[in-house]
């Protein structure tokens, strides 16, 4: 299996976490020419922009490191459009990571994980 195909399963697994939890999921895999955002949500009144970063092991450190300074602006760049082009004013922003260790079948969800200007 290649490292798309463990991203996807990664991804799959996060959009079952949030329905399971009550989030409602409102686009996934969004891309422009400036970026992609992997899963867009509702939960409790904010607009969540989520980064899945899927590892089979943390050799070369945690899923969230991978999310640095330059991943973090093209996504809140990226969001700012999205917004503009939805018209989705009346809700709040939110930056969240997911981790998923794919040997262990583990998610963890790093809520607020970053901030404009902001680092994990």
């Amino acid at each position: 299996m290649n490292n798309y195909e463990i991203g996807m399963i990664g991804e799959e697994a996060v959009a079952i976490y949030l329905e399971k939890i009550g989030c409602r999921i409102i686009d996934r895999n969004y891309r422009t020419s400036r970026g992609e955002i992997d899963i867009i949500f509702i939960e409790d009144g904010f607009l969540v922009f989520g980064e899945v970063k899927t590892r089979k092991n943390t050799c070369f450190g945690s899923p969230a490191q991978a999310v640095d300074a330059k991943k973090m602006a093209r996504i809140i760049g990226v969001a700012k459009n999205y917004i503009c082009l939805n018209s989705l004013f009346e809700y709040g922003a939110r930056f969240d990571v997911f981790e998923v260790y794919y040997n262990e079948k583990k998610i963890k969800h790093i809520r607020n994980a970053y901030v404009l200007g902001g680092g994990i």
